[in-house]
């Protein structure tokens, strides 16, 4: 019966063409087998691979129910992920940071490296750690993060372009630069109406938009990048979102020669550059915030310390906004003192 079966990780080593398999069964006393007698195979990166992967699985250990685990590789770990759900929809697929998995590899201390090894170490690190499945994004929220990524690098690329502008001589060469500026905001504008056409189309993320623009400094655009990269808000604890956002601190402390500490800069860089230009025109809206950078400076720390708890402090508030589903007006003096307590 399928409740008798045991449980087991799958390692997957993603490139580009194929992906390594690894499976790390445990023996009969729960021992762990030695790392280069796990069994593993290749197979193609595709949908057609995914489906003799599976197949292997189910043919090869049937007594067994698998949990995948892969590092990120871009798009090729996500696109593998879709074909395994589509084969088998409540297969749990783990997708990791890959700085994680590379330590908790170096950390096995092996001579070599090669595909089919770094399959088995990341088989055995789903064994050791146990890494929660990833949820799986409907499909606005996928297009709402593409769309907002392919945004993101639009605009850096005119941003790029219009530094550029002031140091071309040649009228020819500044009217091609002026072209291309041109089409670049004509396809950001593109996107950006794609953007919202996707959050109305969407009762919740519209919901959850329209109760974050109502946060002073907060605008559609910056609502919208927000939920592409974190979906729905209300999802996380205020511990949570901190840690996703890369805005907790980070300690170092070392004896009494060192003893410091600065951001975790985890998760996307992209939000972060978000909420600070939100907070510049914020700090000076909301009093929490004017009240915790003033507090902060008072303290002798520096203005980007202040800056980035401001910016932390903005967020959890978006958050508090999705969790009460209320505008930000409608926390009152009187009774914000608990909603937005952090």
């Amino acid at each position: 019966m399928q409740s008798n079966k045991k449980h087991a990780w799958v390692g997957l080593d993603v490139g580009k063409t194929t992906f390594f398999a690894a499976a790390d069964l445990p023996l009969e006393n729960n021992d762990k087998q030695p790392l280069l007698k796990l069994p593993a195979r290749e197979f193609k990166r595709t949908e057609v691979g995914c489906g003799s992967f599976l197949k292997w699985l189910s043919e090869s250990f049937p007594d067994y129910n698998f949990s995948v685990v892969m590092e990120t590789t871009g798009c090729y770990s996500l696109q593998l992920r879709k074909w395994l759900h589509a084969v088998q929809p409540d297969l749990p697929v783990a997708i990791q940071n890959a700085r994680l998995v590379s330590d908790f590899i170096k950390s096995l201390n092996l001579l070599h490296k090669t595909d089919l090894l770094d399959a088995r170490a990341i088989a055995r690190f789903g064994t050791e750690r146990m890494p929660p499945p990833m949820q799986i994004k409907s499909k606005n929220a996928e297009m709402l993060q593409e769309l907002s990524r392919e945004r993101n690098a639009l605009i850096k690329v005119r941003t790029a372009l219009m530094n550029r502008r002031e140091s071309i001589n040649s009228p020819s060469i500044r009217k091609i630069n002026g072209r291309v500026l041109a089409t670049l905001t004509a396809q950001i504008a593109e996107i950006e109406k794609e953007i919202e056409k996707i959050i109305r189309e969407d009762e919740d993320l519209s919901r959850q938009a329209m109760r974050m623009i109502s946060v002073p400094g907060v605008n559609m655009i910056s609502a919208c990048a927000i939920l592409a990269e974190f979906g729905s808000l209300s999802q996380y604890s205020s511990r949570q979102l901190s840690a996703l956002s890369g805005l907790v601190p980070k300690i170092s402390s070392s004896g009494s020669s060192l003893n410091q500490s600065c951001l975790s800069k985890r998760g996307a860089g992209r939000t972060r550059q978000l909420l600070y230009m939100n907070s510049l025109t914020a700090v000076n809206k909301i009093p929490e915030l004017q009240a915790l950078y003033q507090r902060i400076i008072a303290k002798g720390k520096t203005k980007m310390t202040a800056r980035c708890a401001c910016m932390r402090k903005l967020l959890l508030i978006l958050r508090v906004t999705a969790v009460e589903n209320r505008e930000y007006r409608d926390f009152s003096q009187k009774n914000n003192q608990t909603a937005l307590d952090f």
